[in-house]
């Protein structure tokens, strides 16, 4: 398997499981206040983008068509978590702080290694 289809799965699996155990995940990167209701509804939410632009991604990869936008737009949707970690930084435990930042970075860095790979009409 290639690795940006390992790349798009993987935003897939991420994906599914902030939709179906956002309770769990909210705890995992947030602490006790990732478990509150809200926080729940935007996992949810998250979890859909990120199936979302897998299944766009993957769609592009079978069919040999452009995958570049999607490529930016999960770098810009990694980018925004990144902003948002930075954002709540005071208010979130110490090692949730470095694990959301961690891993939202290494997903932007992945996504732009995988673009700057991509011809530019690819």
């Amino acid at each position: 398997m290639k690795p940006l289809t390992l790349y798009a799965i993987g935003r897939m699996a991420f994906g599914a499981v902030a939709l179906s155990a956002p309770q769990f995940l909210g705890r995992t990167l947030a602490g006790a206040g990732g478990t509150a209701p809200d926080a729940q509804a935007f996992l949810r939410g998250m979890g859909g983008r990120e199936i979302g632009l897998g299944l766009g991604l993957l769609a592009m990869i079978r069919v040999g068509g452009p995958v570049r936008p999607w490529l930016i737009a999960g770098v810009l949707a990694d980018s925004g978590d990144i902003a948002g970690v930075a954002g709540a930084w005071r208010h979130m435990p110490p090692a949730k702080r470095w694990l959301g930042l961690g891993m939202a970075g290494v997903a932007a860095t992945l996504g732009a290694g995988f673009l700057a790979m991509v011809p530019g009409n690819g």
